[in-house]
């Protein structure tokens, strides 16, 4: 008994920690965008503060990575994997994706449901924050919520199916993962403490995260997660942006 109590301690301890470093790493994003100005480049602040954001998150998530992979020789996934697997889930994943927002801008452009967004949709405006969703969203929230806490949970939570062969494709690893990607996107401050989200989103959330992270236990690797997480977001910010311009 005290030996399944200690084990429950470790396993709880783990998951406090990962979830802990991604909040701070998050927040420290936040901290050091704050310290630059960037009305020279984004009079609207609309892309180069989540950018710097991003890009510190990233660098941030990256320490823990290196230094576990180093002592413990655990791979994250960063390499191909299993190329075939891999392409075919991003080819179905980006046909689902087109598919149904396509239906959903339909929807929403007879519905007079379109969004109305705090600044005006230039040049730079619009490719400055599809860059940032291209190129920086994916692979820094991929890394950070998808390749760190598998990797480490899968080591903690065993599983009657081994993590990397499993044949039924969600494990304790990808669905906690996928809560505290989740929870990730729930707005929130400690003095003082306010806490605001979309329950649309975060269920949002939840269900992507859970795919993303079958992607990376079957493919072993990451890239395939980015991939599909960067399509994802350029596929909704971009079907917002278009509906707009048509109205």
């Amino acid at each position: 008994m005290v030996k399944h109590n200690a084990k429950g301690v470790r396993i709880a301890a783990a998951l406090l920690l990962v979830f802990l470093f991604q909040q701070i790493c998050s927040k420290a994003g936040s901290f050091a965008a704050d310290i630059f100005d960037y009305s020279s480049i984004d009079t609207h602040n609309v892309f180069a503060w989540i950018s710097v954001h991003h890009i510190v998150q990233t660098l941030l998530a990256l320490v823990p990575v290196a230094v576990l992979s180093k002592t413990y020789g655990i791979n994250f996934g960063f390499h191909l994997g299993d190329k075939k697997t891999g392409v075919k889930y991003v080819k179905i994943f980006t046909a689902a994706m087109f598919a149904y927002y396509t239906v959903l801008s339909v929807i929403t452009y007879f519905s007079n449901q379109t969004i109305q967004y705090d600044y005006p949709l230039t040049a730079a405006n619009v490719l400055g924050y599809m860059g940032f969703q291209l190129f920086l969203s994916g692979p820094s929230e991929e890394i950070l919520f998808r390749a760190l806490p598998i990797s480490i949970i899968a080591r903690f939570i065993p599983s009657k199916q081994d993590f990397q062969e499993a044949k039924f494709p969600i494990t304790w690893a990808t669905v906690i993962s996928a809560i505290f990607f989740a929870l990730a996107h729930i707005k929130w401050t400690l003095n003082p403490f306010t806490a605001s989200f979309d329950s649309m989103q975060l269920l949002f959330s939840l269900f992507l995260g859970i795919l993303y992270g079958i992607v990376y236990q079957k493919t072993k690797s990451v890239i395939y997660p980015m991939i599909m997480h960067s399509l994802t977001n350029v596929t909704v910010v971009g079907a917002g942006y278009v509906l707009s311009m048509l109205k």
